[in-house]
């Protein structure tokens, strides 16, 4: 495999000098001062929302999928608010506006990404109903969605560096985190955190960025702030990994040894967990289909 150059980065300039990137959309910063008005204006919100055509329909096709589970067909911005809440809205058009003002070109890995961090997103809602079930499933949306946008970057601003990682992962059945480790690259977590500073995106989503690796799972800390947040991401995003990715049966087994330990199961329950995980990527494979 050809050498790769190295990459160089300054956390102070990246996003302002050497790659540059638009402001996210005002719709963002308009919608959070409503929010914080103690007489918040819901139809103010959702002409908003309704005012970018193309926002409205990537919206109703996340509020129409299995992550909602909603009985009846969501067609309107303010039915979605109305069935969902004003704070659910905000943070899936959040997700949403920091994916379109990246503005990736390549398409095929888009939906590769998009896959990725919508079955991660369902199978991190999947274990937090199960083990901690008082964690906001709004927030675990975003974080869930947003946790690798450090990977987008790479593809948006180092192309060829990208698509070597790739490559180097799926030959060796490692972690794209490992791959960036050989190539002595600069780790996509930290380039997903400058991101979140850069465009002051909410702490939680810093965070899922920040611990989402298996790494993260094996030294995270019981009594540490956020603890059970970060384990239902870490172990969301390792059991989406471990049902999807080409992986070598020494990370399969490191995988399931410490999520297992991580949530706590006997051997059965995990192995009938992850018929459940499985089964969801059905639900993830409609919801490409619509991204199309």
């Amino acid at each position: 495999m050809t050498a790769l150059s190295p990459i160089s980065i300054d956390p102070r300039t990246f996003f302002r000098k050497q790659h540059a990137l638009p402001a996210l959309p005002q719709v963002i910063g308009q919608i959070q001062s409503i929010i914080r008005d103690p007489n918040v204006d819901v139809v103010a919100v959702s002409e908003l929302i309704s005012a970018d055509p193309g926002l409205v329909a990537q919206l109703l096709k996340i509020v129409n999928s299995a992550y909602f589970g909603l009985s009846r067909e969501i067609t309107e911005v303010r039915l979605a608010i109305a069935y969902l809440g004003l704070n659910e809205v905000y943070h899936l058009v959040l997700s949403l506006a920091v994916l379109n003002t990246l503005d990736i070109k390549q398409t095929e890995e888009l939906i590769k990404f998009w896959f990725h961090s919508f079955y991660a997103a369902l199978c991190t809602k999947y274990l937090a109903k199960r083990y901690e079930p008082l964690l906001s499933y709004e927030e675990l949306w975003s974080a869930a969605m947003l946790h690798d946008i450090g990977k987008l970057v790479y593809l948006k601003f180092f192309p060829e560096h990208y698509m070597a990682l790739i490559s180097f992962k799926e030959q060796e059945g490692c972690f794209f985190s490992d791959a960036e480790k050989h190539f002595s690259l600069p780790p996509s977590a930290s380039l997903g955190i400058m991101l979140c500073d850069h465009w002051q995106l909410p702490a939680k989503v810093r965070c899922a960025c920040e611990f989402h690796t298996l790494q993260d799972l094996v030294q995270l800390r019981k009594d540490s702030p956020s603890a059970a947040f970060k384990r239902m991401i870490c172990t969301g995003n390792l059991l989406a990994v471990l049902s999807t990715d080409t992986l070598n049966d020494a990370t399969k087994h490191k995988v399931a040894k410490v999520t297992r330990a991580a949530l706590g199961c006997t051997e059965p329950e995990f192995l009938s967990m992850m018929g459940d995980i499985y089964d969801l990527k059905v639900e993830v494979e409609k919801f490409s289909e619509k991204l199309a």
